[in-house]
């Protein structure tokens, strides 16, 4: 297990520009926690609600860091080239792990896919992590697809960020390659993910409850398995509820309600009401372990 890994969410100031200050706070806080890292510009940091200036921005502020723990940059965008220029950037600010959505929107056969993580292979001279979140991309992995089958195998995908809830697709995509890195993306089934032999944990939730999922961890790892699904059970609650009134705004406000100035998501994600903010409260301070 390399640890867990903060899906960072994007703190903006009140004029609509990235808040350096924030993101360092929110950093120094996390590795006091125990994180091992960050993806950075993932769906937590609004990525494709970014221009590219701010998004090659984010990277900077990150950089940073880079000597004090392991960063992943994800560069996936709708089309080869800005992909690129990202990856290419990321690279020469020191980021050890390079990761990618499937380009969206035109709905590109496999073989174009697998040309595009090719391209972005070549451009950083290393296996690129694919970034697998079908509830957004709309784009599901097919298994015996031969050009994805091959995409897998070819050392051009270097590990899998696995935001899926489907385990037996992971299982599936280390059978194809063995040497594949596979990170649990849905933090929901922790549990379940370690039961599996996923190398790490990358979480949207880390944000605010990170020692929560360190307890989860270590119960699992020491062999205490009732203490560990009884902290996941809790930390469910805490998802479920988080989920119905929209994730990443619950976890920007659950943040201000922290004192983090992370300000709201960019529209046209909307905030919560009083109501739902409140349920969001409420279940968040009857489950949380800290």
């Amino acid at each position: 297990m390399e640890g867990l890994y903060v899906a960072s969410v994007v703190p903006f100031a009140d004029d609509g520009r990235i808040s350096d200050e924030v993101i360092r706070q929110m950093i120094e806080t996390n590795l006091k926690e125990g994180a091992a890292g960050f993806f950075v510009a993932g769906s937590s940091g609004e990525c494709f609600l970014l221009t590219p200036e701010e998004r090659i921005h984010l990277f900077e502020v990150f950089a940073e860091y880079r000597d004090r723990c392991t960063l992943f940059a994800h560069v996936g965008s709708c089309g080869t080239d800005e992909a690129v220029r990202y990856a290419r950037a990321a690279k020469d600010m020191g980021y050890e792990r390079i990761a990618a959505t499937p380009p969206i929107y035109f709905g590109y056969s496999s073989h174009a896919v697998a040309g595009y993580y090719d391209a972005l292979s070549d451009a950083v001279g290393e296996g690129i992590y694919y970034y697998n979140i079908p509830m957004n991309t709309h784009r599901a992995l097919n298994l015996y697809d031969p050009d994805t089958r091959a995409m897998f195998a070819s050392g051009a995908i270097a590990g899998v960020k696995h935001t899926n809830l489907d385990l037996y697709e992971m299982e599936r995509l280390r059978a194809i390659n063995p040497s594949l890195k596979c990170f649990g993306g849905f933090e929901n089934e922790m549990v379940a993910f370690l039961a599996m032999g996923c190398d790490g944990f990358i979480g949207s939730t880390f944000n605010f409850m990170l020692p929560h999922y360190r307890r989860v961890l270590q119960a699992f790892t020491e062999g205490r398995i009732d203490e560990a699904r009884s902290l996941q059970v809790r930390a469910n609650n805490i998802m479920e509820a988080i989920m119905g009134a929209g994730l990443f705004p619950s976890i920007k406000h659950i943040l201000s309600q922290r004192g983090v100035s992370v300000g709201a998501m960019r529209k046209p994600f909307e905030g919560l009401s009083d109501d739902v903010a409140a349920h969001v409260d409420g279940v968040v301070a009857a489950n949380l372990v800290e």
